[in-house]
């Protein structure tokens, strides 16, 4: 067995280059333990060739070089397993992190695909929706339909209370169902769509609940409603009736031109 290794032949043993065996040796991570004094060459024991491994094999973890070096060279093997735990505990963390981020991206991929399924004809449809979480604000009587609800809402989306609530990307209005009936759009809320209902409760967080709705797409801050299928569908408009608008982005530069999906609480 050879008691020295140049650097070269340590990268070619480990596959990796003798540029990184220099960062490593600059770092103080792994410094080659002979030294040549004529030549000012540095030589690799054999027992610092498994430990190189070891540090390549650590960084796959995602560890920072300078944490490898400090979790080694006590050489205690419960602390070692400390530190570990510590990486593994934090990874987890990061995977349902991710976990969620994909299952946001599911449904905002979903979003398109929904709007794009109905077509946009005109023509009312029913959908079957879960349970749904919204954070509203309210609008006064006369108070302009686009704009000044919107920036209420803004503020208080992004406050301290809601730093940990997840939002989606979906805004809309609660309508008078009344008005709608003659055509009219009357909002009574301005609303955001949450992911979960959070932890702790708010009065402007709401539940909406889970059930069958009549549907129909409208550009309701651009066009004029035609109520003619509600009325058909809602001859008693004694019966008040929740009622979503849901705002679907196709237009990215003009939201007042963006379709929206009257749903009606059937």
């Amino acid at each position: 067995m050879k008691d020295r290794y140049t650097i070269g032949e340590v990268a070619a043993l480990l596959n990796m280059s003798p540029q990184t065996l220099r960062f490593y040796d600059k770092s103080g991570v792994v410094v080659p333990h002979f030294t040549d004094q004529k030549t000012g060459y540095r030589y690799y024991s054999y027992d610092q060739i498994p430990y190189i491994s070891r540090v390549k094999y650590l960084q796959r973890f995602g560890f920072r070089l300078e944490d490898i070096r400090d979790a080694l060279v006590p050489n205690d093997a419960e602390q070692f397993k400390r530190f570990l735990i510590r990486q593994q505990a934090a990874l987890r963390s990061e995977v349902s992190r991710l976990n969620g981020l994909l299952q946001e991206l599911d449904w905002y991929v979903d979003y398109y695909d929904h709007i794009d399924y109905q077509k946009f004809n005109d023509l009312p449809y029913r959908a079957r929706e879960p349970e749904r979480y919204l954070l509203a604000e309210p609008l006064a009587a006369g108070e302009n339909i686009y704009g000044t609800a919107g920036q209420r809402l803004t503020k208080l989306q992004h406050s301290d209370i809601f730093s940990s609530a997840q939002f989606l990307r979906q805004n809309g209005y609660l309508l008078d169902f009344g008005a709608l009936l003659k055509g009219q759009i009357i909002p009574t809320h301005y609303f955001i769509h949450l992911r979960q209902m959070p932890a702790f409760s708010h009065p402007q967080l709401m539940r909406i609940p889970a059930g069958s709705y009549f549907c129909i797409q409208s550009r309701i801050l651009a066009e004029p409603f035609d109520s003619t299928y509600v009325r058909r569908y809602f001859p008693d408009s004694r019966l008040p009736r929740l009622v979503l608008a849901n705002e679907y982005e196709d237009n990215f530069l003009n939201f007042k031109d963006c379709v929206y999906e009257v749903q009606i609480l059937m």
